[in-house]
């Protein structure tokens, strides 16, 4: 009786078509996932109806330049996946459908919440929502099972959004948005404002 070898496992990548809008219109939507057949083999497969229903009627091309593997264990595969994911959603292509954008935001706060507020008293945030709807969660106090999703002092002072004094960039995971909340914080604070928030 032959022994067959171990399966081998590749990270499929493949292009779809705007089956969601595009997070940079530069970039393509793209379905990444782990597969055990070769990449061309399931690509034809995906083709014929074999895969997640959500892709039907939606492939363009298997994306060979993005492919990796094989790999041996399962869970390097996985592992590499999660990171190719990663990766590839910072770089702002729509990977499996997520078209999460991030964006920083400004609240105009009463500058009576502060002894001296310079230039004006702000909140610097930066969300995954659209900034009007975080603007809504501060100010009505909104919740989870997790606990707080407001600011105290937001729900206490704030007034208004103030978009013009936030920058114009879309930022596609969350470590770069976090990143430059503090940069535009500090940037603020350098500028004369009280600021608040900026974490």
């Amino acid at each position: 009786m032959r022994r067959l070898g171990r399966p081998r496992n590749w990270v499929l990548v493949v292009e779809l078509d705007d089956i969601v809008p595009r997070r940079d219109l530069d970039k393509p939507n793209l379905y990444v996932g782990l597969t055990i057949e070769e990449p061309a083999t399931r690509y034809d497969r995906l083709k014929t109806g074999h895969g997640p229903a959500w892709l039907q009627g939606h492939l363009v091309r298997l994306r060979g330049d993005l492919v990796s593997g094989p790999f041996l264990s399962r869970d390097d595969a996985r592992l590499e996946c999660r990171m190719a994911i990663r990766c590839l959603n910072s770089e702002g292509y729509t990977v499996n459908r997520d078209t999460r954008v991030w964006t920083v935001y400004v609240i105009e706060m009463d500058p009576k919440g502060c002894k001296d507020p310079g230039k004006g008293f702000v909140y610097v945030g930066e969300t995954s929502k659209t900034p009007e709807a975080r603007y809504t969660e501060h100010i009505k106090g909104k919740r989870n099972k997790r606990g707080r999703l407001y600011s105290r002092s937001v729900r206490k002072y704030g007034t208004r959004l103030r978009m013009d004094l936030a920058p114009e960039i879309r930022y596609f995971d969350g470590a770069s948005s976090k990143a430059a909340e503090k940069r535009w914080a500090r940037k603020l604070k350098d500028e004369g404002y009280k600021v608040v928030g900026g974490h």
